[in-house]
This record gives C-alpha cells, structure tokens and sequence, in this order.
C-alpha cells in the first residue's frame, strides 16, 4: 500500500481556519487521514516541519483553499510551489484541487486545475470533494480512520454546552388565522360586473382565485382549509397546486402589508425581494419588548468611511403544511443618498466585510426591533387578503426551548462603534481583513 494517503488542506490562516477545521471533520469522519496547519493548535514545536514532511511524503492529494485572499498569501503560495513539484515527481497532474470559496485568479502553478465549488454551500461542495475522491481519484481510506483530534479542534473554537434551558428564537412568524373562504372569479364575470380586484390573486384559467369577496352571480368559493386541505375538484385544482397558488397569494399579501408600511423593495441576485428602510423610515434607536425579550436596535445608519448608509431589510416566503408560517431572512443593503439600493458587485463586497463582526445575538435583536416596529408592538400582523377576514400573523417569532444552553463567552462584537447620535454607526473594519458573507 502506497504511503502517499494522506489529504493536505492549505489555506490562508486565520481566515478560512473555520472552515478548514469543519473541512478536516467532515473528511477524518469518512476515514481519510487528514494534515492542514491547524494542526499546531494542538501544541509541539516541530509542527512545521512535520506538514512539510506530510506534504512532501505523505500527500496524496493537496486540497487548496482558494478564495482572491488565500491564493495571494505567500505561505500558499509557497506550499503551491511545493506540491507543484511534488506533482512533477509523482506524475500527478491532478494533485492540487482547488477548493472554490469565492471567486479567485488562479495562480499560474494551478492555471489547469479543476476546482471544486464550495461558494454555493459547504455541504454541496463536500459531496462532490467526497465523491470525487471515492470515484474519480480512488484514494485509499486510511487504516486507521480517527477524527479526535478534530473534534479537539473543533471544541477549541466552540462554546460550552452547560446544563441549564435556553430560550431559541426562530426567524418563523407563524399564522395564527386563514381567511374563511376562497372565491374563484371568471373574467368574464368580473366585466360584466363592473367589478375591480384590489387585493391579492392569481391567474387561473379563464379566471382569478382570491380571498377577495364580491356578490358576483355565478361565482365559486369553497373553505379554504378545506381546499388547501383536498384540493378544489370542481375546478380540477388537486392538493399542491392549490397550496402553490395560495403561497402565492400569502406571499403577495405579505408584500401588500410591507409596501403599506413604507418599506422599498429590491431584488436579490437570487431573485428574491429584500424589504428595507430606506432614508425615509426612524433614523433613531427602535425599542422591542415582548415579554421577557426586550432590546434596542439601530436599523440604519452611515458609514463615514465608505461615504455610504446601511440598511436592514428582510425577505419573506410562506410556507404551508401542517405548520404555516412564513421564513424570514435577514438583508443588509447599501446606497450613497438613502433612497437607492446599490447592486452588483460592489454590494455583494461589502456584505462580507461590512458586518464581519455582528454576532448571532444582533441580527436576532435587529429581526425584533424590526418586528416591533412594524406591528407597532402589537402581537398580531393582518395581512390584506380579505376586506374584512385578513390573514393573521403571530409576532414575535417562534421560539423553542433547548434543554441545554452555550455559555455565552466573552466575545465583544468587533468592528462596531456607536456614537452618541445613533443613527451614526460607524464601521472600521479592514475590507482586506473581512470574509463575511450574508446568509443567502
């Protein structure tokens, strides 16, 4: 059996240290020996020369961590030298695989190297390394297949799990209350009688499906728990295509609700819409509390810096089933004047340096004060389905409760400086330094 079985992961560190760890886990796990340079975490004053060894005599196969950050560092740029020599030795053309984070200019010494994409998802791009390395490239499982040192690893840079409930607030808004009915109206007989719709529907047919009700002679309506629930046979609807065309409905509604709350809309590269404030909405602290949560947060806000404004914002999907709720994600936006969101490229840049250091616990209270705002501390959202029967919406969101908690550490959030006027939040943040990226 050949030496050469261990895989090598080369990248930038500190900055992709995350995701080389979560890397090394997940391939140890599958029983391959694994070297990357976190390995000197573990102690020992040798450690460099024991990964050059492993490079040099042990690799077979080195898996290059490459973003535009990583491959401009000179410590992979001098281990890229190495395997590439290393390759000339061996005979192995394919011996570097580059790891696609983000986007990069390829180094001369890996122009023909084909990549595997991690910037879509981790977990995608895991499974295509691991079918690649089962499939294409044969490596041989390691003898003796441990993941200890990993999961040490993995506890060095984690929290403590301690024995005590803890409260988990969910991104879900769920639905307290359908509108009664469904109504499907033809066109011709929404002419005939002179008859406008002024809130959502969708085209089916000859005709609409609406919660909107009008005294239409000839028209249809059924429960709507009931059709979401069967189906509406009588007009050949079956079950998910009703409940699709009734997400749209929701989803349209929703968006009803938001845009009659001064929010602008704007369309994600993904294709769907962010709601934001623009320069127009409260330029001060918003205030939430429900019940034992309670909280404060800026939702926009000037980067003296960058000559630029903030934004929060969130988009929103419904979704059905036995739970409905509708999913909120979280957005930040940018504009020079307040009043136009930047696209392209230069935002997507600055999504991932911007708010590099917002911790889980911001974003969660920046949702809140949002929420509060908009259903003006109530607990109930009606969205515009019906005139009088709206769709009704449960504030806050969900919560769960865990049966263990994470110590909370003594984490400060970093590149975050509030002055005395909040609506000035100014970032110092290094763009070169940043590799943040909004969930998406």
């Amino acid at each position: 059996m050949s030496e050469r079985q261990a895989l090598f992961i080369t990248h930038a560190s500190p900055e992709d240290n995350a995701f080389t760890i979560w890397l090394g886990a997940k391939i140890a796990a599958a029983g391959y020996e694994v070297w990357a340079d976190v390995l000197r975490l573990t102690g020992g004053d040798d450690w460099q020369r024991k990964l050059e060894d492993a490079l040099r005599n042990r690799a077979c196969k080195v898996l290059l961590v490459a973003n535009q950050k990583s491959v401009e560092k000179q410590g992979v740029r001098n281990e890229v030298q190495i395997a590439s020599d290393v390759a000339k030795k061996i005979g192995d053309s394919s011996f570097i695989i580059p790891l696609r984070l983000g986007p990069f200019e390829t180094p001369f010494l890996i122009a023909q190297a084909q990549y595997i994409d991690f910037s879509h998802g981790w977990s995608s791009g895991l499974y295509e390394l691991l079918s690649a390395l089962q499939d294409e490239y044969k490596i041989q499982l390691s003898r003796d297949p441990s993941t200890e040192l990993w999961r040490s690893l993995q506890a060095m840079h984690s929290r403590k799990l301690e024995q005590r409930p803890e409260k988990l607030v969910s991104n879900w808004l769920r639905v307290r209350k359908l509108p009664e009915k469904i109504y499907y109206y033809r066109n011709d007989e929404v002419r005939c009688n002179d008859v406008s719709l002024s809130l959502p529907w969708v085209a089916y047919g000859d005709g609409f499906l609406t919660c909107e009700e009008h005294p239409i002679p000839g028209s249809r309506n059924m429960s709507l728990s009931l059709a979401l629930g069967t189906g509406w046979s009588e007009l050949g609807i079956p079950t998910t295509e009703m409940r699709k065309m009734f997400a749209n409905l929701a989803n349209h509604g929703m968006e009803s609700f938001l845009k009659s709350r001064g929010l602008q809309s704007f369309e994600m590269a993904s294709g769907q819409v962010a709601w934001w404030f623009d320069g127009e909405k409260p330029n001060t602290r918003l205030t939430f509390r429900w019940g034992e949560l309670k909280g404060s947060r800026v939702l926009r806000g000037i980067s003296e810096k960058r000559k630029l404004q903030w934004h929060f914002g969130i988009s929103s999907r419904y979704h059905g089933g036995t739970l409905r709720y509708f999913r909120l994600r979280t957005r930040l936006l940018f504009s020079e004047d307040g009043k136009t969101a930047l696209p392209g490229k230069r935002t997507h840049r600055m999504r991932k340096s911007f708010a590099k250091g917002w911790r889980n616990a911001r974003w969660r209270d920046m949702l809140l004060a949002f929420l509060f705002w908009l259903s003006n501390g109530e607990s109930i959202i009606r969205l515009p389905l019906h005139l009088k029967d709206d769709l009704l919406v449960e504030v806050p969101p969900l919560m769960f409760v865990s049966s263990v908690g994470i110590s909370e550490g003594h984490e400060e959030e970093s590149n975050e400086e509030e002055t005395s006027d909040d609506y000035y939040e100014e970032f110092t943040d290094d763009d070169e330094e940043s590799d943040w990226e909004e969930e998406d």
